[in-house]
């Protein structure tokens, strides 16, 4: 259920970014579907029984996420670029060593990179336990984890080092403790745009929905569908805001 919520809630906040910017509300009900999102791939981080396959499964989905995303990036002009353009740039967010190929205003990288950036850093604190004796490893570990953080963002991924941290928290504390919002709040400061603070603050309204739904059963929709949802509706966005708008 807390899949269907959170696709739900993304689709509210896309739906007025890239079609009705001017209906801020939409931005605001929003904020509430990636911190749930950022849960369910926690959780899943400890339920599965191969962390491997599951990062490896989440950088496919972004690769192929990767292309809609940018398609539907709010005024991003690509009237000039070719098929073959806008495959390739899709994949050069507009840092640095990629600034002259790349699309002007580029958005970066989906949020399956940022989720996959995480679960690597998931795997990085997991292999620091196992080596809890072998204190150079266990630094090692974390600065990789560090590194993770920061990839994400030089990248430029969707909500950035931010969202790996929002990850880190929901695996690391669990959400029936009083403590979790307050931990989120902690990380907001550091990791976010003190202009975007106030809209983000936002996102701790969704404790109350996951603490309500966690574990809630829904069989309308299979795995892979979830996964579908995401570029199929940010196609779908983006053809209507290119095409009517």
């Amino acid at each position: 259920m807390l899949k269907l919520i959170a696709a739900i809630l993304m689709l509210i906040d896309h739906t007025g970014a890239k079609l009705l910017p001017d209906l801020f509300v939409l931005r605001i009900i929003g904020r509430l579907s990636f911190p749930i999102f950022a849960y369910i791939v926690a959780k899943g981080a400890k339920r599965t029984r191969d962390l491997d396959i599951y990062i490896s499964r989440m950088i496919i989905f972004a690769f192929l996420s990767q292309i809609p995303f940018v398609y539907s990036s709010y005024g991003l002009d690509i009237t000039s670029l070719s098929a073959v353009e806008l495959i390739y740039k899709s994949f050069l967010p507009g840092i640095v060593f990629f600034a002259p190929p790349s699309i002007a205003g580029h958005p970066g990288l989906n949020v399956g990179f940022t989720f996959a950036f995480a679960l690597m850093a998931i795997k990085l604190l997991e292999r620091s336990k196992i080596d809890k004796n072998n204190k150079v490893e266990v630094g090692l570990n974390y600065i990789g984890v560090f590194a993770m953080m920061l990839l994400a963002f030089f990248l430029h991924t969707d909500y950035a080092a931010y969202g790996v941290a929002m990850v880190l928290v929901f695996y690391n504390f669990s959400v029936y403790k009083k403590d979790i919002s307050a931990k989120i709040v902690y990380i907001l400061p550091l990791l976010i745009n003190i202009s975007t603070m106030i809209i983000q603050l936002f996102t701790l309204f969704s404790i109350p929905l996951i603490r309500r739904f966690d574990d809630v059963k829904s069989n309308i929709l299979p795995r892979w569908a979830f996964y579908a949802f995401y570029p199929v509706h940010m196609l779908i966005l983006g053809f209507i805001m290119r095409n009517y708008l």
